[in-house]
């Protein structure tokens, strides 16, 4: 490991939160999203949840790190490495660099609940943009980087976006910018258990007889996503994500699949008795989080009311999209 560095990049993203949830990929290695989805990035109120990614020009070998581990060299399946040395001439053309070395990185998460991968990706795809001068086709670059992390789209633009997706193609826009979200809170409220690998919920949710219609209605969600977004329609928004928690996991249920556990269900039974007197939803991925969204007036009534549901709150607010926060001149 060198840290004899010639040049390097720096990008700061945000991790994510589904609206409409994603179950299915392509394959382990491409990932492209086998059904349209839909996403928001999140930070802490304090802005104190992020990835920064550093790419750097290096004397010597390549390397890895993730979180102060070693991400081992490969030139094969989802190494981050396989992207870096596909735009390696590109970004050392732009730079000038005129003699022997290697592209390495160094990833850091702070304070992150769920949805890590998508902003070391999105991170890692901005270093890159920025040091090669920029990419031609940002669809099919997004696409790429889909190889870390197949909803890397959401952190990429920040914000609220959807993810048009067939299993061939795919493509992610922003329906929403943070801003539209500054009246309302997320509460992330955690639990302490061990998470389904995501691979496994990917790979079982298609066997599901009712797979297909699982793929009709993610694209009618996400019509109605855009409309809703059109009308500045947050509540409605957050009402479709509320709904469409409960129709992904009876899927997942479906084939074995269970992710959500006896502690979260009686969270989950908890919002939705008390959303007869007060607006909240609430949204549950693949992860060990129950997401209790509410307006901002009302979060410190609604965090006391579930502490004790839960081993850990969080408050969190939408966030921007990846960018580039420091670097070397060329």
């Amino acid at each position: 490991m060198s840290d004899a560095f010639i040049h390097y990049t720096e990008a700061r993203a945000y991790p994510t939160i589904g609206v409409i949830l994603l179950g299915g990929i392509s394959d382990r290695t491409k990932r492209i999203p086998m059904h349209t989805s839909a996403g928001f990035a999140y930070t802490g109120l304090d802005q104190d949840i992020w990835v920064d990614t550093r790419v750097m020009v290096n004397r010597g070998a390549p390397f890895g790190d993730l979180n102060g581990e070693e991400v081992q060299y490969s030139e094969s399946g989802r190494s981050p490495f396989v992207i870096l040395n596909h735009y390696r001439s590109k970004i050392f053309d732009h730079l000038a660099v005129r003699e022997e070395a290697a592209l390495s990185f160094r990833s850091r998460n702070v304070g992150i609940l769920s949805g890590s991968s998508d902003a070391g990706a999105a991170a890692m795809g901005s270093c890159i943009a920025e040091m090669a001068g920029g990419v031609d086709d940002m669809v099919a670059f997004e696409n790429e980087l889909r190889s870390i992390s197949e909803s890397v789209g959401r952190s990429l633009y920040g914000g609220l976006t959807v993810t048009w997706a067939d299993g061939r193609n795919a493509r992610t826009e922003q329906l929403l910018s943070p801003e539209a979200f500054r009246d309302y809170v997320v509460i992330g409220c955690s639990f302490n258990v061990q998470r389904k690998p995501s691979d496994r919920i990917h790979e079982n949710a298609v066997s599901s007889p009712d797979y297909p219609k699982r793929i009709d209605s993610t694209a009618k969600k996400a019509k109605e996503l855009v409309k809703l977004s059109e009308q500045r329609d947050i509540k409605g928004i957050f009402e479709l994500s509320h709904q469409d928690t409960g129709e992904y996991h009876r899927l997942n249920e479906s084939v074995g699949v269970n992710i959500i556990t006896p502690g979260m269900r009686k969270l989950m039974k908890k919002v939705d008795q008390d959303r007869v007197e007060m607006w909240m939803s609430y949204i549950v991925t693949g992860g060990s989080n129950v997401f209790v969204i509410t307006e901002k007036k009302n979060m410190n009534e609604i965090a006391d009311r579930y502490r004790g549901y839960c081993d850990s709150q969080s408050l969190l607010s939408v966030a921007e999209g990846a960018k580039v926060i420091a670097g070397s001149k060329p």
